[in-house]
C-alpha cells in the first residue's frame, strides 16, 4: 500500500513539474540575423513582444524594410501591418500557412548546451529536406516554441537557428531577453489601418 501511495505521489509530482516546465511568456525578445551562405556583413533584426497568447513580430530587413505581424495564438488569427502609398492596411493572413511544418525538416535532440544571452540553451541537430547539410540549433526548454517567429513545433524556443531563403541562409541569434508585461495596446490593430484580405489588398494595389 505504501509503495502504491509513493508511486502515486511521484506521478502527481511529475505532472506538476511538467505543467510548470513551460509557462506562458511575457516579455521582449530581440534576435540579430546575418547571412552565412553566402556570407556578408549585412545584419537584420527581429523584435518580438509576447503577452500570454498575443504576439507581435517586427522584422527589420535590408530587403523588405520594416514589417509587423500581430498573432493571436489561441484564436489562430494573424494580421500583417503595412504602410503603402495607397494607405495603411491590416492584411488578414493565413495563420495555418504561417506555421512551420515537420515535412520540411527533421530534428534530433543532441547532448550539449551553451549559454546564449546568459541563459542555458540545449542543442538540436536539424536537417532540411532539400539541403545536403545538417545545422546546429539551440533552444530554451522552459519557454514554449510558439513565442518565436519560426520553428514553433520544436521542444522549446529556438534562440540560435538558421532559415534558408531565396537570398541565402540566414543565422538568427537571441541577443536580448526582457521579462516584462507589454501593454495590451501594442497588440491591437491601429485605427489608422484598414482591415482587408490579401485579395482585397492586391486589388487596391493593382488599381491605377
Amino acid at each position: 500500500m505504501q509503495t502504491k501511495l509513493f508511486l502515486l505521489f511521484l506521478f502527481c509530482c511529475s505532472l506538476i513539474f511538467a505543467q510548470k516546465k513551460q509557462s506562458p511568456f511575457n516579455g521582449e525578445l530581440l534576435f540579430t540575423a546575418k547571412r552565412i551562405i553566402p556570407a556578408d556583413s549585412a545584419k537584420e533584426n527581429v523584435l518580438i513582444y509576447a503577452k500570454d497568447s498575443l504576439l507581435k513580430v517586427i522584422n527589420f530587413s535590408s530587403h523588405m524594410g520594416k514589417q509587423e505581424l500581430i498573432k493571436h495564438l489561441t484564436k489562430e488569427k494573424s494580421y500583417l501591418l503595412l504602410e503603402t502609398t495607397k494607405g495603411k492596411f491590416a492584411i488578414k493572413t493565413d495563420y495555418s500557412k504561417a506555421q512551420d511544418t515537420s515535412l520540411q525538416y527533421s530534428f534530433t535532440k543532441k547532448m550539449g548546451s551553451k549559454k546564449i544571452n546568459g541563459k542555458k540553451a540545449k542543442k538540436l541537430e536539424v536537417k532540411f529536406n532539400d539541403i545536403d547539410k545538417k545545422f546546429t540549433f539551440y533552444y530554451y526548454k522552459d519557454i514554449p516554441a510558439k513565442y518565436g517567429s519560426a520553428y514553433t513545433s520544436f521542444p522549446g524556443l529556438v534562440v540560435q537557428y538558421v532559415i534558408p531563403t531565396d537570398h541565402g541562409v540566414y543565422e538568427y541569434v537571441l541577443t536580448e531577453l526582457k521579462q516584462t508585461t507589454p501593454p495590451l495596446t501594442l497588440f491591437m490593430i491601429p485605427e489608422s489601418h484598414k482591415r482587408v484580405t490579401l485579395d482585397e489588398f492586391m486589388d487596391v494595389m493593382t488599381k491605377p
